[in-house]
């Protein structure tokens, strides 16, 4: 997958700026649109394009592109509503990090639609971006499938405040959306590291362990990779002096930024007992190392005197004591068999074994 993404950023190389080439790896999925307009007291949906008339329009259209394959489309998509080219450059290069560039015409917002797969230990990415108008929003989703269907019912249903609102409300609610969905990855990667501890309690050090561990790891700061720039992206749109925002929506970017804020401290959380756990794994290993160290210090010392007698009656002289002894062979396995109880039956009082 990694190769795909850098195989497609290579054939970027030398282009000028605001040169339009998808660099995701989702090749083989088809660009669809579905364009919705709305009043508070009227909602319409259309499958395909609708091209826009910003001037005449009263309400909110919303033009949701999913897939980046179809260039010329988002290319005309862009032309029709006043996106600048180097906005539409953002969109379909998916390796772009979180963020808010502000226009004469709109707002450009990138977020990042995450999902943790729990067998193989990886966050899967998606690529969303927004550019908020007067009276339009387009939305750019790298997957075909349908993410917003809960802010589109609400909007169909007049549930809340969105038909009542403009276009900045509805760029919140499709973030507030993307945000909300990052608990579940929050409670994914606990619920994984749980199990781990659980796995690392019965098991001790075993290298499925290790290997799993170093996975969630990596996934765990990649998660935070991924939110440290959109807490700053979210703070800017709180913080925008864009006539686009209206003031009564301020108090809800407001709360956008509180709840990115909040996963960011689960997640340094989730990082810090993933800490411990590698610790305990090192203790793990350590322990287990002495055991086996402790095993093989206690065989050799058991067999220190064994060898020692076994050394002196190896010796080839003639006058020996003990040396013609008819019983000798067998008196002498005695004493090394009656050593070798004794001993261990110290080392085990002294609980050394």
């Amino acid at each position: 997958m990694a190769h795909k993404r850098n195989r497609r950023k290579i054939f970027k190389k030398g282009l000028p700026p605001e040169s339009l080439v998808y660099t995701g790896h989702r090749e083989d999925t088809p660009a669809n649109v579905v364009s919705v307009s709305y009043t508070e007291a009227a909602f319409e949906e259309i499958q395909g394009y609708v091209a826009p008339r910003l001037e005449e329009r009263k309400g909110v259209l919303w033009t949701d592109v999913r897939g980046l394959t179809d260039t010329k489309l988002i290319e005309k998509v862009g032309m029709d509503h006043g996106i600048h080219a180097l906005a539409l450059e953002d969109v379909l290069d998916t390796q772009q990090r979180a963020k808010l560039e502000e226009f004469d015409n709109g707002l450009f917002f990138i977020v990042h639609n995450l999902k943790i797969d729990c067998v193989a230990l990886e966050l899967h990415s998606e690529q969303i971006a927004l550019f908020a108008g007067k009276n339009f929003l387009v939305s750019f989703q790298e997957d075909p499938d349908d993410t917003f269907a809960v802010v589109r019912k609400r909007v169909g249903d007049g549930i809340g405040r969105l038909r009542r609102k403009g276009s900045d409300y509805l760029a919140y609610a499709i973030i507030d959306l993307v945000v909300d969905s990052y608990y579940s990855v929050l409670d994914d990667l606990e619920a994984q590291e749980l199990e781990l501890e659980n796995d690392l309690h019965q098991n001790g050090a075993a290298h499925t362990t290790k290997a799993r561990m170093f996975a969630l790891k990596r996934t765990a700061n990649e998660f935070r990779h991924r939110l440290l720039p959109l807490r700053e992206a979210v703070t800017r749109l709180h913080r925008t002096e864009s006539d686009l925002i209206d003031d009564s929506n301020r108090l809800y970017f407001r709360d956008l930024v509180d709840h990115v804020a909040q996963i960011l401290d689960g997640i340094d959380n989730q990082r810090e007992m993933l800490a411990n756990l590698e610790a305990l794994y090192q203790a793990e290993a350590a322990n287990r190392l002495n055991n086996v160290m402790r095993l093989l210090t206690v065989i050799s010392t058991i067999f220190i005197p064994l060898t020692f007698i076994v050394g002196i009656y190896g010796m080839n002289f003639d006058y020996m004591p003990e040396l013609r002894w008819h019983y000798g062979y067998f008196i002498v396995l005695g004493v090394m068999f009656c050593l070798m109880i004794g001993m261990l039956i110290y080392f085990r009082r002294k609980r050394w074994i």
